[in-house]
């Protein structure tokens, strides 16, 4: 036999070389998993970040555009006015390097055919006025144009090259104008106010966010990730090679999913992940184009430096565990040898003494406490197991009586077939049922007392010779019913009520007197018989319960049920309802041991392996003449 520290040992030796062999390819999966996660999140964040940069801009031209209207759209009828409206426009939003107003040919008769308002800021920061109608073709039949004064509505002009012409001399610059239609006095479109945004100023502002918030390891890459924006296109608005902007497109065969998301593509022959979010109102998409080989360098960095750690650790480990072994196991054999002696059986074995405070020396005091507790378990056991076997047989007696209690000799008649069931959910129920004949009338009931187990047991006992006893002294059910209330309400110091409904059937009109004291309306071919709404017997005392009367058509036949029928559950706690009550009754005979087993069997059906929850009785009356 091999002792602990030499088990422990060897299996320490065999972990320590099947985790070598294997950690790496764990490792190396995990990152790699790990990598694309923490990649797109990351990338996720940067391209939301120029979303909202993007979207700022835009939307504080369109603000800017919108909130001016009224101002210009007061003084039209003054063109030299409208020069002050469009310096200031400028001046007062640092986004907007220039705006314009284009109106319809031939508005200002005096100004000749075009009229053309302008303002624009200067590369040092100077915001100056001209009219430059003179540079412009006939835009009044530009397609933009066109749409803007048809429409009557404000829009964003796709992006565009125009020479600056406070600046002649630089090269054109690459804009983004949002236009919104100018109105007169009488209401009519005459103009289009044309606010500028400069596509490469967000290029150079997006450019130093995204340099600022590179990684150490993109520093020096091969091919570097980037921020880039595409029209509907795929035409690059946005680039960080400006000589590409409003010239190419994306050469990639991309497919967007939804407004946001990742998708991988060949971006110029390199490999790439593309993070993309869509900005809907200039059918946009801000993207963040990644190259693998960035992701898969951080990742192999990762992944060396995890593997390195876990080596250095797992050597550490073994050494360790390797000297605590054997120091630590050396005192178990002295206990070995007592414990063997207390599993055969001899409790009062003698245990070793441990001088050491630890671990082991708690473990021999608790053997010692075992062998006392075993002791003592035993002698209590042992009368645990006598007095649960008194209770559960007292409890099937108890059930025997219950049952014996209930009527089960149903009569055979040409008149009258009757058949009932009583399922408690537990040893013994509340649920409760009876009839008998007397003078050619049918005297019956079905009740359901308030809570379960051995309390409504006995109740429902004290309601079934109550109903019985006073059923030979009444023919009438609302004085039976209200004489129960009465013995109830003296001896009901637990407030338990039950649910009552008591009938008397003459057997030879189908002529029946009834009262309801709470329980579900019975059921008489499948349509409910009209109750009252009378209080439960044992609610409160001097109840005025009422009688019903209702005439029974030959062959009809009267269901009453408690509500341990409808109110059964599946394994999902759907209820079995009274709309499929209702539909075994329409597909069933009415003969009612039929219709009682057809019932049985759906609520089984319907509740599966789920234990029952509540009493279920059934009583069924056919009434033939």
């Amino acid at each position: 036999m091999k002792s602990i520290s030499q088990r422990l040992t060897l299996r320490i030796m065999m972990v320590v070389l099947a985790m070598m062999s294997v950690i790496a390819g764990v490792v190396y999966f995990a990152v790699g998993e790990y990598m694309d996660d923490e990649a797109e999140q990351r990338f996720q964040i940067v391209v939301t970040r120029a979303y909202r940069e993007v979207q700022r801009r835009l939307s504080e031209v369109y603000v800017a555009n919108v909130n001016n209207v009224h101002e210009i759209e007061r003084d039209v009828d003054d063109p030299d006015k409208l020069y002050d409206h469009l310096a200031r426009i400028v001046r007062q939003n640092p986004n907007i390097v220039s705006c314009r107003l284009l109106f319809v040919p031939d508005y200002y008769s005096e100004k000749g055919r075009f009229f053309v308002p302008f303002a624009a800021r200067d590369t040092a920061g100077v915001v100056s006025v001209m009219r430059i109608d003179s540079v412009y073709h006939n835009y009044s039949e530009e397609d933009w144009y066109v749409e803007r004064m048809e429409s009557d509505s404000a829009d964003w002009v796709d992006p565009y090259f125009e020479a600056p012409l406070l600046t002649p001399h630089i090269a054109p610059r690459q804009l983004v104008t949002h236009a919104i239609p100018i109105h007169n006095r009488e209401g009519r479109p005459v103009a289009v106010l044309c606010s500028d945004l400069s596509l490469e100023d967000m290029r150079n502002d997006m450019l130093q966010k995204v340099k600022q918030g590179k990684k150490h390891y993109e520093q020096n890459a091969k091919h570097p990730s980037y921020n880039c924006i595409i029209d509907r296109n795929g035409r690059y608005i946005l680039h960080p090679d400006k000589d590409r902007m409003l010239k190419d497109t994306l050469d990639a065969d991309v497919t967007f999913k939804g407004r946001q998301g990742a998708v991988s593509a060949i971006i110029d022959g390199v490999p790439s992940w593309i993070c993309y979010r869509n900005i809907r109102h200039v059918e946009w998409t801000v993207m963040m184009v990644v190259p693998e080989d960035l992701i898969q360098r951080h990742g192999r960095m990762l992944n060396a430096t995890i593997l390195l750690a876990m080596l250095i650790g797992l050597a550490a480990i073994y050494l360790f565990c390797l000297q605590q072994i054997r120091k630590v196991t050396s005192p178990l054999h002295r206990f070995a040898r007592s414990a063997e002696e207390v599993a055969k059986g001899n409790f009062n074995a003698p245990l070793p003494d441990i001088r050491d405070d630890d671990e082991i020396r708690m473990l021999r005091d608790s053997f010692g406490n075992m062998q006392r507790s075993l002791s003592q378990y035993i002698d209590e056991l042992k009368t645990t197991t006598a007095e649960k076997s008194a209770i559960e047989n007292e409890l099937t007696i108890a059930r025997r009586i219950q049952m014996s209690m209930l009527t089960t000799d149903f009569p055979e008649r040409q008149d009258l077939v009757i058949h009932a069931m009583l399922t408690p959910a537990k040893a013994v129920g509340g649920d409760l049922y009876d009839f008998f004949l007397c003078d050619n009338r049918l005297y019956f009931c079905i009740g359901d007392v308030s809570g379960k187990g051995v309390p409504a047991a006995l109740v429902m006992t004290t309601a079934c010779g109550a109903f019985r006893l006073l059923s030979e002294s009444e023919s009438e059910p609302v004085r039976i019913i209200s004489r129960m209330n009465d013995m109830m309400i003296r001896k009901n110091s637990m407030t338990i009520f039950v649910t009552f409904f008591a009938g008397v059937l003459d057997l030879d009109t189908g002529h029946m007197r009834y009262c309801n004291a709470g329980h579900k309306a019975p059921l008489v071919d499948g349509q409910l018989l009209p109750v009252h709404r009378n209080l439960p017997i044992g609610v409160m005392p001097d109840v005025e319960y009422t009688t019903q009367e209702a005439d029974l058509a030959p062959g009809s036949t009267l269901f009453l049920y408690t509500d341990g029928l409808d109110e059964a559950e599946d394994a999902g706690h759907q209820m079995f309802g009274k709309k499929r009550i209702y539909e075994v009754m329409q597909t069933t005979s009415r003969q009612p041991r039929t219709l009682i087993e057809r019932m049985t069997q759906a609520v089984a059906d319907f509740v599966g392996d789920t234990e029952q929850s509540d009493d279920l009785t059934m009583l069924a009356i056919q009434w033939k003449k």
